[in-house]
């Protein structure tokens, strides 16, 4: 919902909500003419000051100066001799010099706080507004890997309670000798290797379901996916990945995984999916790398 005093004061230049004020303003000084006109009021100018100064506060400059025209008009017809407008005795004269400027008066520095107020209101509108997008930016940082725009293992944990009580495919997988890969292209070739590969990883298993665990490690969580479904995504990510070109040069990538699949009923279920997948990983290292295998993950057995 929008702030009530946004729309009412015209915070932003708006010449059809000028206008309307306006109207409004000639009808409310109209309507206390009338009042105090024909209810004989000893000191009308007390009432039309008023209706002066609340004008002005609420709509500005413009819809004030219509007030301020209304007051002066009734002022000339309420001191001049026999209605006139013209004709004054002295005393009446210096009566209206004195209602005059103070009218002024009070138009310009009441119009003038309302237009600070403006300024002020349309200022804090727009900080918020960039406060809103910067905090939404940094939401954003906090959660997504800098590098390959992946989600991160901040977002992992985020998300646990939404992977609970789904059937569930948890994978972790890395660059096989991403390490020698570094040592021989050197850290910015390894870096755009780990981008590739975020990328590519987005591409099969959705951006949603992705996270970087850690140097060229990743996690990627499937809900309500088949096995078959879920290795043939696998098979699919080594194939996209099996060769990639850096600065000119094509580079064999291989990649080992360990998945396991089953429904969590907790956060404690997903900890213990992944150290699973992480120990079919490693099992994987040992035998010579470039594959995957997955198991059922029985949670009442390791409970």
């Amino acid at each position: 919902m929008k702030f009530f005093l946004y729309d009412v004061i015209n915070v932003e230049d708006k010449p059809i909500i000028e206008v309307i004020q306006s109207l409004i303003t000639m009808v409310l000084m109209a309507l206390l003419t009338i009042l105090v006109y024909y209810g004989n009021i000893p000191n009308p100018n007390l009432i039309l000051f008023t209706g002066l100064i609340a004008v002005s506060s609420l709509f500005g400059y413009i819809p004030g100066a219509f007030a301020l025209a209304g007051v002066y008009i009734y002022t000339l017809l309420f001191f001049s001799t026999n209605q006139s407008f013209i004709y004054f005795t002295e005393i009446n004269a210096t009566k209206t010099v004195v209602s005059f400027v103070s009218g002024a008066l009070c138009y310009l520095f009441v119009s003038t706080l309302n237009n600070m107020y403006k300024r002020s209101a349309k200022r804090m509108i727009h900080e918020n507004t960039l406060l809103h997008a910067t905090n939404m930016n940094l939401r954003e940082m906090s959660h997504v890997d800098a590098l390959t725009q992946t989600k991160n293992r901040f977002a992992l944990r985020k998300d646990f309670e939404s992977y609970i009580g789904a059937e569930i495919d948890l994978m972790i997988f890395d660059i096989d000798n991403f390490k020698n890969i570094n040592d021989t292209y050197g850290h910015s070739f390894g870096d755009e290797m780990l981008r590739i590969v975020g990328q590519k990883v987005k591409e099969t298993f959705g951006e949603e379901y992705c996270y970087r665990f850690g140097g060229d490690e990743f996690v990627v969580i499937s809900k309500d996916d088949s096995v078959t479904s879920f290795t043939d995504k696998i098979e699919d990510l080594m194939k996209l990945t099996s060769k990639i070109v850096i600065e000119g040069k094509e580079i064999d990538v291989c990649l080992s995984a360990g998945f396991t699949y089953g429904v969590p009923t907790n956060t404690g279920d997903i900890r213990l999916m992944i150290k699973s997948a992480d120990e079919l990983l490693y099992k994987i290292k040992k035998n010579g790398k470039n594959n995957y295998e997955g198991i059922r993950y029985d949670l009442d057995i390791q409970d």
